[in-house]
C-alpha cells in the first residue's frame, strides 16, 4: 500500500465522520441533527488536514499496519450496529464502499502509529522529579470517600404512555424485585431497561465522591453497604436504582503509589508535548509550501 504515501492520495471523510460520530454520540451520522452533524463536520476538516500532513510524512513511511489490525477496527464497528445488514445499510448511506472503508482504517492506523512513534521522543521524568513534586503538594493526595456504584434510571414522562408515573413505578419496582433476587442481574438489566446513557456501560458510573450526583442519589448512595441495592430513589429526572459495588474510605494515598501516579502523569504531559511539538512542525512546513 505504498500507493498511499503519494501525493495524490485521499483521505476518506465519510470514514473520519462515522468514527467521530460514534466516538461522540454512540450514533451512526445519519441518525444526528443537522447541528451536530455540521459540528462533526468541522472537526473532520480539522482531522483530515491533520492525517494528510501525517501521512505525506517521511516518518511514515517507517510504520506499517498489518491486515490483521484493519479486521480488529471493521468488528469493532460492526459491533456497534444490531445486525450486519444495518451495518451494510450505514456505509450505504455514507456512500462508503468497503473497500473504501478498508482503505480508510488503514490510513487512519497508519496516522496513529505514526504520531505515537514520533510522541516518544522526550526526556523521561525522573524519579527525584516525581519526589520533588510531591513533598510540595501533600495535600493533593489525601482523597474523600469514594463508591464505585452502577445506576438504573426509568423516566417519568407524561407524553409517552410507557413513561407515565404508574406505568414508570411498576416498571421499575418489577426490576427492583428481579435485582432482590439476583444481584448478578443489575449489568445485564440496565443494559437492556436503563433510559440513562451509563446503560451503554451496562449501568457503570464508576467512582464519585460527594457532590458527583444529584442530592438525593447522594444521600442514599454514601449509606449503603458494598454490593447492595438501594430502593427506588426519585430525582428530578425520574426513577433510580444504584448498586454500590464498594467503599473506598476517605485517606492519603501512600507516597509510594502517589509517587508513582506523578512519574506517570509528568511523562504522559511530556509525551503529549512531543507529540504537538511534532504535529506543528508537519502542519507549519505545509503552509509555508
Amino acid at each position: 500500500m505504498s500507493k498511499l504515501l503519494s501525493p495524490e492520495y485521499t483521505i476518506n471523510k465519510q470514514y473520519q465522520l462515522i468514527k467521530l460520530a460514534w466516538n461522540h454520540y454512540q450514533s451512526a451520522p445519519e441518525n444526528l441533527d443537522n447541528e451536530v452533524l455540521a459540528a462533526l463536520h468541522k472537526q473532520v476538516d480539522v482531522v483530515l488536514r491533520l492525517m494528510v500532513a501525517v501521512l505525506a510524512s517521511d516518518e511514515a513511511k517507517t510504520e506499517q499496519v498489518k491486515p490483521q489490525e484493519v479486521e480488529f477496527i471493521i468488528e469493532q464497528l460492526k459491533q456497534q450496529f444490531d445486525n450486519p445488514e444495518s451495518f451494510d445499510l450505514s456505509l450505504e448511506q455514507q456512500e462508503l464502499t468497503k473497500e473504501a472503508l478498508n482503505l480508510a482504517i488503514y490510513q487512519d492506523l497508519l496516522c496513529e502509529k505514526t504520531i505515537e512513534s514520533q510522541s516518544q521522543h522526550y526526556p523521561r521524568a525522573t524519579y527525584q522529579e516525581a519526589k520533588a513534586y510531591y513533598d510540595k503538594n501533600k495535600a493533593r493526595f489525601h482523597h474523600p470517600e469514594r463508591r464505585k456504584v452502577s445506576h438504573l434510571l426509568i423516566t417519568i414522562n407524561d407524553e409517552f404512555a410507557e413513561n407515565k408515573r404508574a406505568l414508570a413505578e411498576k416498571r421499575i419496582i418489577g426490576i427492583k424485585k428481579q435485582l432482590d433476587n439476583d444481584i448478578s442481574q443489575f449489568a445485564e438489566l440496565a443494559a437492556k431497561y436503563s433510559e440513562c446513557p451509563t446503560s451503554l456501560n451496562q449501568g457503570l458510573v464508576g467512582l464519585v465522591s460527594r457532590g458527583q450526583l444529584y442530592p438525593e442519589l447522594e444521600l442514599v448512595l454514601f449509606t449503603m453497604e458494598p454490593q447492595t441495592i438501594s430502593s427506588v430513589v426519585e430525582s428530578e429526572i425520574g426513577l433510580h436504582l444504584l448498586l454500590c459495588h464498594e467503599v473506598y474510605p476517605a485517606g492519603n494515598t501512600p507516597e509510594a503509589d502517589a509517587i508513582e501516579a506523578v512519574l506517570k502523569q509528568l511523562n504522559e504531559h511530556r509525551k503529549k508535548k512531543a507529540e504537538k511539538k511534532w504535529v506543528s512542525s508537519l502542519l507549519t512546513v505545509g503552509i509555508s509550501r
